[in-house]
């Protein structure tokens, strides 16, 4: 007996096949397609017949024949449903018309969207699919996603929803219509992804991802429309398993539907990967993957099941590379070869499976192609290819020597435009081979079931040079990794080690222009920043800068990294001016590439408001802070660490806009969300917990601050090394509130230790050493100790002065303390020869 459910699929294969031929091809159609199956062929034939009234619907929905004409349609237009003024007609589709709309007790005329079932569509199975988009919608809340504003019933008992205003050309008419290159196409794509990401985490397949559900307004925003067909994981799939007819209520647009749709299979997120595929293929080429002359279902799944996806490179044209801003069709085809070529044919290969296991992994991938970065997918599709021909040409795949034949022409066709995905692919895979092997062997030296971070560090820096001796791009890539490690410890010697190491692999395996030694080159001078060495970082940054310079003359994510380097470099120095105009550059070349909401936007608009902030523009400040954070929550609705660092720079000008409440609340909520990211012994964690000791001692709540300089003084030698700035910071607060506790011989003992580690650490010279002196020069100051006090606070003022020049707020502050003192003595010369070195906007 035939399968009730393989033989419902062929009916409705059947049926999608013929409905579209004229009624004197269908006949001989049913034959060919279902011979020795009569009875298959009456029940497709009777199924048709009784939909012949509204198959025209969906080639022509205003053609004469139409059960609903555009005329009834607009006869709604100037009517009112609950509190909306009905405009016009926007358009009309399967089973309903789309208003745009107003709201009549609005002060303003607000532009709404209408969507309404018409009538003679409203049967309990189109109503039923209407309410589902509706529960859909009001559980979607995204920027990229059109918002549901309200719902109603008509008079006659239609359902009807109030969407937003989408007003907005689909994505591919609106990328050639402003002649984006490819790396905008992509960095615009990603906002698809990211709205079909949030679907997906709202347990939504959407089903029907195609260029005209997918608008972009003017200012570059993405909108995914139409969840009308989309489908909840976790509900029950009554109406799925029913046929549907061509009556406007058909599960997918035929020419970007998924394989397994078309075979009429389950469904999961995959289907909207292989979507996400066919519309980026489209995007960047300017047509879809397979180029059909009929939209019958059966040549469509002939197309889709039987032919190979060509490289997007290969289909590009000399139009289409105009479009592109691109000039020839040759530079356009270099663009699109070895990662995107690989991207889009990963997502959009045969088996779910083989695809991206996520919008979310598509997406990364292609934020790792436009940062430079290696990309996960490979072109592993030689077995495909070869696959697809064996079933396309049986009958003349005689004896195996053809298949080697076959084999050997595919691996020559892709091996040049596969090589550099699949070297990177290579080289990933040993990574985390490495580090894999690394985490099962290490055994923690405590006896606890878990092993320091330190102790993973250190297994890793031993074994490193003899596991991958003959393989200097992989142990370049390794050391550059434990080198950033060891830097966010504080462990400045063994990180300089490591990222000196990864330089001089990359410049002997990859040579001394490579993105690699760039990369190197950067990583040292960042080091040489956080450990105060303002003039050695410069020397990197700007080596750096200048070998990517010669090998790129187009911006990049590359460059715009380099230009933030110099911006916190200006930061550092106290050249807010400076610092702002490259935090700006930088941000004008991230949003040209990656659009107005990635997350490196997000943190140039953070970098921006630090910049302006210095500058005493605070206003200013807290607004681009805000929009910095809003942007990385709507990226990441979960918990996040990259929300709450932040959140944790709002915090910080809060707290420097004398805003206390807010900014203590903003410090809490930071380290509730970083504990539970990272956990309460995290680096991160204890950073903020550092600053939210300032506001604390500020506020002069001594016993608080100096226990939560304890608190982080507990993590030493654990999640913490002596050598991280925490420690020092901390034993700085703890010095300062048992001062003020009644305690000066331990404030001057925590002091003199925090004072010693800042010079071990980071040398007797550092600004960092300075900040520490200069708060052992107001603990004798506090002691009425003033040639004690007037000695420290001299020496720390020329390391400041030195390091940081005397107009930075922080020489600033200690200028500051001398004025106090020689008031205190009182000396009134001195006090007045350093009172005019403070400018009077700051005084």
């Amino acid at each position: 007996m035939t399968d009730p459910a393989e033989r419902l699929r062929r009916v409705r294969a059947l049926f999608d096949a013929v409905a579209d031929l004229a009624p004197s091809e269908r006949a001989a159609a049913l034959e060919r397609l279902a011979v020795d199956d009569i009875a298959l062929q009456r029940e497709v034939t009777a199924l048709v017949a009784a939909d012949a009234t509204t198959a025209a619907a969906l080639h022509s929905p205003f053609a004469p024949g139409d059960m609903w004409h555009r005329s009834d349609a607009a006869a709604l237009v100037g009517q009112r449903l609950g509190p909306y003024d009905v405009v016009g007609l926007i358009g009309m589709g399967g089973m309903g018309a789309v208003y745009e709309g107003a709201r009549a007790d609005d002060q303003y005329r607000k532009r709404v969207a209408i969507k309404l079932v018409q009538r003679g569509f409203d049967s309990e199975l189109t109503l039923a699919r209407f309410r589902r988009e509706r529960q859909i919608l009001a559980s979607l809340e995204h920027r990229n996603i059109a918002t549901l504003l309200d719902g109603g019933v008509t008079p006659d008992g239609r359902p009807f929803l109030v969407m937003e205003y989408v007003d907005g050309a689909p994505i591919t008419a609106w990328c050639n219509a402003h002649h984006l290159g490819v790396r905008e196409r992509v960095a615009l794509f990603r906002q698809v992804c990211h709205a079909v990401t949030h679907a997906h985490q709202n347990l939504v397949i959407h089903r029907d991802i195609k260029p005209g559900n997918i608008l972009v307004t003017a200012d570059g925003r993405v909108k995914l429309l139409d969840f009308g067909i989309a489908k909840l994981l976790d509900a029950a799939s009554g109406d799925d398993a029913m046929p549907l007819t061509r009556g406007g209520t058909r599960a997918f647009t035929p020419e970007y539907a998924s394989p397994e749709q078309i075979r009429g299979d389950a469904l999961t997120t995959a289907s909207d990967v292989y979507g996400l595929g066919v519309v980026l293929f489209e995007v960047l080429t300017g047509r879809r993957p397979y180029l059909v002359s009929s939209r019958a279902l059966v040549d469509i799944e002939r197309a889709v099941l039987e032919e190979p996806v060509p490289r997007p490179s290969a289909v590009v044209t000399a139009e289409l590379a105009e479009l592109h801003g691109e000039g020839t069709v040759d530079r356009l085809r270099r663009r699109l070869q070895g990662e995107l070529d690989n991207i889009v044919l990963t997502a959009l290969r045969l088996e779910p499976v083989a695809r991206y296991h996520s919008a979310d992994a598509l997406d990364e991938d292609l934020g790792r192609y436009l940062a430079g970065l290696p990309v996960r997918a490979h072109g592993a599709w030689v077995g495909y290819r070869l696959r697809k021909f064996v079933r396309r040409n049986a009958a003349a795949v005689v004896a195996s020597v053809l298949v080697c034949v076959a084999l050997v022409g595919g691996t020559i066709a892709t091996v040049v435009q596969s090589r550099r995905a699949e070297e990177a692919r290579l080289q990933e895979a040993q990574v985390n081979s490495f580090l894999r092997d690394l985490l099962s062997s290490v055994q923690p030296e405590t006896g606890s079931r878990d092993a320091r971070v330190s102790q993973v560090l250190d297994a890793a820096a031993r074994r490193l040079p003899q596991e991958l001796m003959g393989q200097p791009r992989v142990r370049a890539e390794l050391e550059a990794l434990i080198g950033g490690s060891y830097s966010g410890l504080g462990r400045y010697d063994e990180a300089e080690t490591h990222f000196r190491a990864a330089l001089r692999l990359h410049q002997q395996s990859s040579g001394p222009r490579s993105p690699g030694t760039v990369l190197a080159l950067s990583n040292l001078g960042q080091l040489y920043l956080a450990k105060g060495a303002l003039d050695t970082a410069e020397s990197y940054f700007m080596q750096a800068l200048s070998l990517h310079t010669l090998g790129s003359r187009r911006p990049d994510t590359v460059q715009a990294a380099l230009l933030a380097n110099l911006g916190s470099l200006a930061h550092s120095r106290g050249r807010p001016v400076d610092a702002e105009r490259y935090h700006r550059q930088v941000l004008a070349i991230r949003r040209g590439l990656m659009g107005d909401h990635d997350d490196l936007v997000a943190q140039s608009i953070n970098d921006v408001g630090v910049a302006v902030g210095e500058q005493g523009r605070m206003e200013e400040a807290e607004s681009l802070a805000r929009v910095s954070l809003a942007l990385f929550r709507g990226n990441h609705p979960g918990p996040n660490a990259r929300v709450a660092g932040a959140l944790n720079a709002l915090a910080g000008v809060l707290d420097f806009e004398g805003k206390v409440a807010p900014a203590e609340s903003a410090y809490v909520e930071t380290l509730a969300l970083k504990k539970q990211v990272l956990g309460a012994e995290h680096p991160e964690y204890a950073l903020t917990l550092f600053n939210y000791s300032f506001l604390v001692f500020d506020q002069k709540r001594y016993p608080e601050a100096a226990a939560i300089a304890r608190e982080l003084l507990a993590l030493r030698d654990k999640s913490l090394p002596e050598s991280h700035p925490a420690i020092a910071g901390a034993l700085q607060t703890l010095g300062r509130s048992l001062d003020r506790l009644g305690d000066p011989a331990g404030g001057e003992q925590a002091l003199l230790e925090s004072l010693a580690l800042r010079r071990k650490y980071l040398g007797p010279d550092s600004w960092l050493a300075a900040s520490s002196e200069g708060m052992l020069g107001e603990h004798y100051l506090f002691l009425k100790q003033y040639p004690k006090a007037e000695e420290t606070l001299l020496h720390a003022q020329g390391l400041f002065v030195k390091a940081l020049g005397e107009s930075n707020p922080r020489t600033l502050a200690n200028t500051r303390r001398l004025v106090a003192l020689y008031d205190a003595w009182p000396r009134p010369a001195k006090a007045a020869e350093y009172r005019a070195r403070i400018p009077l906007t700051t005084q």
